[in-house]
């Protein structure tokens, strides 16, 4: 069995306690709430912690923290070779906040400090949809990570996209198809469905804003006007 990660030693929590200092922030304490860690390599994933930290200002910090890390988010464009219709490749499982069935696009969290995100997402399509994606064959959506909040998380997202053109019948054989990882309690499957059906299906706002800046990418305002 592996030895597991002290959050002390995690990328991800070293980072955060690198923007604090940027940021002149005096951490005058951190006790860890709850760390959950990957199953396979005893690796931190997040953190929840309570924090005592004081702003050069005077005041304290919110003393809830979720610690994540980045992350990488990836609009999978498949553009029928018949057609040139676009169909999007989302991923469905549930909520863990409250089981609800949700519709997003393929992601993953950016574990080690030497992954590059590019590297990271395309490590992570291939696993969640099967397709073979080389770093080259992704194009940023946006020149910077994002937040996906702006208060209790740290977490930023790395916004990307991959069009590939195949034939019709080979995007619709991944339709229902199960993915991921069982020891991670990963339990997915892939949809497929044109792109104005993905922007109502998705229900996040980074998910919402990939289809909006891939659009405007690529020019095409046909589309967009269907959203």
């Amino acid at each position: 069995m592996e030895e597991q990660e002290k959050l002390s030693e995690a990328t991800k929590y070293q980072t955060w306690r690198n923007h604090l200092e940027q940021n002149k922030i005096k951490l005058n304490d951190v006790q860890e709430l709850y760390v959950h860690r990957a199953n396979k390599d005893g690796n931190v994933l997040y953190a929840l912690l309570n924090i005592d930290a004081d702003t050069p200002e005077g005041t304290k910090l919110n003393p809830i923290g979720f610690i994540k890390g980045d992350a990488v988010s990836i609009l999978v464009i498949l553009i029928a070779e018949e057609t040139d219709d676009k169909y999007v490749l989302l991923v469905k499982q549930r909520r863990i906040c409250d089981g609800s069935y949700t519709y997003e696009h393929p992601a993953g969290m950016i574990d080690e400090e030497d992954d590059s995100p590019v590297e990271v997402a395309a490590r992570e399509l291939g696993e969640e949809t099967k397709l073979e994606v080389k770093p080259g064959d992704l194009k940023p959506l946006f020149n910077k990570p994002l937040f996906s909040a702006t208060a209790t998380s740290d977490e930023a997202l790395h916004f990307f996209y991959l069009e590939r053109r195949m034939p019709l019948a080979d995007i619709q054989q991944f339709e229902g198809q199960s993915t991921g990882a069982e020891g991670e309690n990963e339990h997915t499957q892939l949809h497929v469905v044109t792109l104005p059906e993905a922007h109502r299906l998705v229900p996040n706002i980074h998910g919402v804003m990939s289809h909006l800046l891939y659009l405007k990418e690529v020019g095409d305002y046909e589309t967009m006007n269907l959203l």
